[in-house]
């Protein structure tokens, strides 16, 4: 695979390129990889009776409820870009860019959120492999105890999140691999703690110098996750494939043009990208599906309250004569249905799912 074509190549967000010597055997190992993780992790929002919202605050005097009463006013990927711009994007210190299709700035939206840890106590698990330097063995000690406890680790993150602002920025060995860097100072240092992020866990890999050369394509943090909690890497474990020795130089290159390859640690086990892998474009692959998940699951709810306009306002004791008005409401990944110029949510649809 020559750097000509993937020069070519480079940018596009609807191409996936994986490097192997098994060709075409290795790119089906990682579609069907994807398509299996996809269905594990199912849809990517649940809607809930559970969730209420303070709806009289979705409450609009912008509705005439009484124009056109045979048309239903529902458009829940308008809504989806209403929640971007007034609530996820602040939260994340971002903006929602007009110039960006809606598809764009879910992609921004859905890297930023997981490029920053939410604020939550995680237990922490060490490698036999760590060795801190004695530099910064108190610094390290602090750290813990901000991930321990679920304070900001924002400070810590890469120079993109804060110095730069840029936090919607792609992190390539994040996107690829699904490992953060830490800096063990606010200020930044010269050696970088790896480590994987999870839901309630920290798995700390390794420290290493941040000058290291091909430090970003360093197969030993793999290494160390597979000798140390191989269940937490085993989706992306791949028994059919054999072995092969990609050089530091060209995994350097092929990360570069933002393309793939496969990690063969010590004892020969096969592992397909740990995190599904990153798009020519630099997004992450596991983004992009979430991305295609949610406007095909907003289209797929709206269907619905149209199928059901009969039954919804039949439940609200609304006249045939007025319109009926629905919106959808979103808590990250929770989202409810509400009438809004009665400020009532809309419950009955939680065993609904998207084809």
């Amino acid at each position: 695979m020559g750097e000509e074509f993937l020069s070519k190549i480079k940018g596009n967000n609807a191409t996936f390129v994986i490097h192997s010597d098994a060709g075409a055997c290795a790119a089906a190992a990682v579609m069907g990889n994807i398509a299996v993780r996809s269905q594990e992790e199912g849809s990517y929002f649940c809607l809930s009776d559970d969730f209420i919202p303070m709806v009289d605050d979705f409450a609009s005097k912008e509705f005439d409820a009484n124009t056109a009463p045979d048309q239903i006013d529902v458009n829940f990927k308008n809504d989806w870009i209403e929640y971007l711009k007034n609530t996820g994007f602040p939260a994340n210190s971002l903006e929602y860019k007009d110039c960006c299709t809606p598809e764009e700035n879910t992609m921004r939206f859905l890297n930023v959120c997981r490029r920053i840890p939410a604020m939550k106590p995680r237990m922490v698990h060490e490698s036999r492999e760590l060795s801190i330097p004695n530099e910064y063995r108190l610094d390290y000690e602090k750290l813990m105890v901000l991930i321990k406890t679920g304070d900001n680790l924002n400070p810590y993150l890469s120079r993109d999140i804060l110095k730069k602002k840029n936090p919607d920025k792609n992190d390539l060995l994040l996107n690829s691999w699904g490992i953060q860097h830490l800096h063990f100072r606010t200020e930044g240092t010269d050696q970088l703690l790896f480590c994987v992020i999870a839901e309630s866990d920290v798995f700390v890999i390794q420290a290493l110098p941040h000058n290291e050369e091909y430090l970003w394509v360093n197969t030993q943090l793999v290494e160390i996750l597979h000798r140390n909690w191989p269940k937490l890497i085993l989706r992306a474990k791949h028994n059919g494939l054999d072995p092969e020795d990609i050089q530091s130089a060209k995994r350097h290159s092929l990360r570069r043009y933002n393309a793939n390859f496969l990690v063969t640690v010590s004892d020969g086990t096969v592992y397909l990208p740990l995190a599904v892998g990153t798009m020519a474009s630099g997004d992450s692959m596991e983004d992009w599906v979430n991305c295609k998940k949610i406007f095909s699951e907003l289209e797929h709810y709206q269907n619905i309250v149209v199928q059901n306009a009969l039954a919804i306002r039949t439940a609200l004791n609304m006249p045939a004569s007025q319109k009926l008005v629905v919106r959808i409401a979103f808590d990250n990944r929770v989202c409810c249905l509400y009438e809004p110029t009665r400020a009532t949510r809309i419950g009955g649809f939680t065993s609904t799912h998207s084809a």
